[in-house]
């Protein structure tokens, strides 16, 4: 019999360098011993922090990271700080005083400045991909999520080493094409990339369509199926506040019945999501297994599914983080 083909599977890495420094160099080293590699989805991050100048255009340099105060008294330490900032998953913009009340009175210049950010950062990633990863043996196929701009998909399209799959059909192991769909259902914050259910489900159904068979099939969608215990996330109210009942934070299912319902109908064989990172872990739906890896890129740790797949189906599933 053929040997497994092994997938590692990760997701919402959201522009923390540690987290895609530490995905290059487990792929590069291929301490999983992968034959390929997923990321579904959300490879940017979410806000900018003002590095401020001191007055007179002093060398002491401040930020407030994570509600601190941070305090940079040279090139050196000022350096530290920004790596820091970008480890976490934010973009550090050095600025003086002015330049800050500016952008505080004018969410124009932000937006301006946050997109030039993001999509530095994504250009940076994609040639340390080819960089480190040519001649691995590592393919890694990649889609944007809900939570990225579509200026980065010219980025993406112009990667000489990852593949952006979103809404295609390629073959990924000797037995199973793969189908992907990085938009996601409609959210409480009104992301880049969203879609009504029904939209949704007929572009999710067009692909599957086209591929060769349905149960061969691996599918990669950003938000996971709706009420598959790999969707649970804090309820919100109608202001986007968490809510709660005698003490308790209220939790339930924020998945894609969408999503659902095209498992339900074609029965892949696999699905690979992300999107709620706290819902990681492993689920069936019908003959399905369904993995999200979760995420907690915020703090630098890549966590990761690996699943071995053979023209049977799925063989062995390991949840692992580094």
């Amino acid at each position: 019999m053929a040997k497994p083909f092994r997938l590692y599977v990760c997701s919402d890495i959201h522009a923390s360098e540690r987290s895609w420094r530490k995905f290059l160099n487990a792929m590069r080293a291929n301490v999983y011993k992968a034959d390929a590699a997923v990321i579904a989805g959300d490879l940017t991050g979410k806000a900018l922090i003002a590095v401020v100048q001191g007055d007179h255009g002093g060398e002491v340099w401040t930020a407030t990271v994570l509600g601190q105060r941070r305090v940079a008294r040279d090139e050196a330490e000022l350096l530290q700080l920004e790596r820091s900032i970008a480890d976490l998953g934010y973009y550090a913009v050095r600025v003086t005083e002015g330049e800050r009340a500016a952008m505080e009175a004018d969410p124009a210049i932000v937006k301006q400045i946050f997109r030039e950010k993001i999509t530095h950062r994504v250009r940076e990633w994609m040639a340390l991909a080819a960089e480190r990863l040519e001649g691995s043996g590592v393919p890694v196929y990649l889609m944007p999520g809900n939570d990225d701009d579509f200026e980065i998909d010219p980025i993406l399209a112009e990667s000489t080493y990852c593949q952006n799959v979103n809404e295609q059909v390629v073959g990924l192991t000797p037995w199973h094409q793969l189908v992907s769909m990085g938009w996601s259902s409609p959210t409480p914050w009104s992301t880049p990339r969203e879609l009504p259910e029904e939209e949704f489900l007929d572009r999710l159904s067009g692909l599957l369509k086209g591929v060769r068979d349905p149960r061969r099939t691996i599918i990669m969608t950003h938000v996971p199926p709706y009420d598959s215990g790999l969707d649970t996330a804090p309820l919100l109210s109608p202001d986007l506040r968490p809510t709660v009942s005698a003490g308790d934070l209220l939790r339930g299912p924020v998945g894609s019945t969408g999503v659902r319902t095209a498992i339900e109908t074609f029965r892949p064989v696999l699905g690979v999501h992300g999107h709620i990172h706290e819902s990681g872990g492993e689920r069936k739906i019908g003959e399905t297994i369904c993995v999200n890896a979760g995420s907690e890129s915020s703090m630098g740790v890549l966590r990761g599914y690996l699943v071995d797949l053979t023209e049977r189906g799925v063989e062995r599933t390991l949840r692992v983080e580094g």
